[in-house]
């Protein structure tokens, strides 16, 4: 029984990652693609009677998206943080040779 979570948190874990390397990458559109999947299910599951008017079922789709804009946030951060190191080396290499 405790395989199903198991199984269910390493999914989580790779949908992270997939997440954040598509913030790394700069893939805006496929950046898109988990929450609308995420919002279709929210959708999915209250039509079906599975999410109810609580106030864990009403908060949990916001955390979720803001977990998934997050990833993708930070991915596209270690990028421009590492594009920017990139450039000061550069511009220290021009600095010496003048």
């Amino acid at each position: 029984m405790y395989w199903i979570y198991i199984i269910g948190l390493i999914f989580v874990v790779i949908i992270g990652i997939t997440q954040s390397y598509f913030g790394y990458n700069e893939y805006k559109a496929l950046g898109w693609i988990f929450p609308i999947v995420f919002i279709g299910f929210n959708i999915w599951f209250l039509m079906n009677g599975t999410l109810e008017f609580s106030i864990s079922d009403i908060f949990r789709p916001f955390i979720g998206l803001a977990v998934l804009s997050s990833f993708w946030k930070k991915g596209y951060e270690k990028k421009q943080k590492e594009l920017r190191r990139e450039l000061d080396k550069m511009k220290a290499k021009d600095q010496q040779r003048i």
